[in-house]
């Protein structure tokens, strides 16, 4: 089994159990709030005390313990020593194949970390004792500010710089490729707006070494070769669930985003054939009643049982796109001039 092999039923377990056992010991009173903020105070005096032991003065200590928090995120290690190298990712949560329920993808990043040697970052050194902080949860940051004399609006900055902070250094150690435990990916998700636009510019990553263990969900609202090719490995790091959601894009929107992809070589046929398709839609549902009307096939009366495909030329050339830029959708008619195989590229292995 291969590191990016979807997940076995026994790593679905784990993970379920994994997350049962997170939420369990999730701090919910006031009282449990103040008990997680104590370990945060004295995780902090004890980093006093080996600064203050340390005869070489390499220790440091921080001042306070927001600012501890803070040394957290930038200085702990965040590879663990017992995995290989490399590293899974993951955001928010779904039913995998073999699954009785939704699972977060976290969870399964962590069960499959176990099982194939993956980095997971909450299973790092930092990325442990950040997790255990519980920041997240509003009675944790309300007892930081009641009971150690801390401001609110500062303890909830920290608490939203601190994960952006470790998981931008997390993503910045990879190594070669990397697993991203994702379905559809959120543009303000941590994966979407800050991890993957690390992994693809990062030199040993890029886009040929972002694997997907979790299929891709169908999207209704595309024709099936358009998405496709958005479920190609190389193709899905590269957008967010926002570019094709019809309650906030269009497919000309779409037909924009796509024109800025970095697109493989052996994709650029189908990439081009979509931009121009996309461009001619002003709507989902128009793009999805053109893509059923290219299918009907006209009878020609003259020669009866003789399937006559019809032509049209456009109106003006058409110009190279270089398989980045769009198509203007003034440069052609609504029906191409190229015979019906070429204009309805094949589906794109995924």
């Amino acid at each position: 089994m291969t590191y990016a092999a979807p997940p076995t039923r026994e790593e679905i377990a784990r993970a379920v159990a994994l997350e049962d056992a997170h939420w369990a010991q999730q701090p919910q009173t006031e009282e449990q709030g103040s008990a997680t903020a104590m370990r945060i105070y004295t995780d902090w005096q004890a980093q006093m005390a080996a600064a203050q032991a340390d005869p070489t003065g390499n220790t440091r200590a921080a001042p306070d313990p927001l600012s501890f928090i803070a040394s957290v995120a930038a200085d702990e290690p965040v590879t663990g020593k017992e995995r290989g190298p490399a590293r899974a990712f993951w955001s928010w949560r779904s039913q995998p194949e073999g699954a009785s329920r939704e699972v977060g993808h976290r969870f399964l990043a962590q069960a499959c970390g176990e099982s194939r040697g993956l980095q997971v970052l909450e299973d790092t050194p930092a990325g442990r004792k950040l997790d255990s902080y519980w920041l997240g949860e509003r009675v944790v940051r309300e007892a930081l500010a009641r009971d150690f004399q801390l401001d609110l609006t500062e303890v909830e900055a920290t608490a939203g710089q601190v994960w952006k902070t470790v998981s931008g250094r997390y993503a910045e150690a990879a190594q070669g490729p990397v697993v991203a435990f994702a379905a559809d990916i959120g543009a303000d998700s941590v994966l979407g707006a800050d991890e993957l636009p690390r992994l693809l510019a990062h030199g040993k990553v890029g886009k040929e070494n972002i694997k997907f263990p979790i299929d891709m969900p169908r999207h209704e609202q595309l024709p099936s070769d358009i998405d496709q090719l958005l479920g190609d490995e190389t193709m899905r790091s590269q957008w967010r669930m926002e570019d094709i959601d019809p309650g906030r894009s269009s497919p000309k929107d779409l037909a924009q985003k796509l024109g800025s992809m970095d697109v493989p070589e052996q994709l650029k046929g189908s990439h081009e054939a979509a931009l121009w398709r996309l461009g001619l839609a002003d709507s989902y549902e128009e793009l999805n009643a053109r893509a059923a009307a290219s299918q009907r096939v006209p009878a020609n009366e003259f020669l009866p049982g003789v399937d006559v495909r019809p032509v049209a030329r456009p109106a003006a050339p058409r110009g190279p796109t270089a398989g980045h830029g769009t198509l203007s959708p003034a440069a052609v008619l609504t029906l191409p001039s190229t015979p019906a195989p070429a204009q309805q590229p094949t589906g794109v292995e995924r």
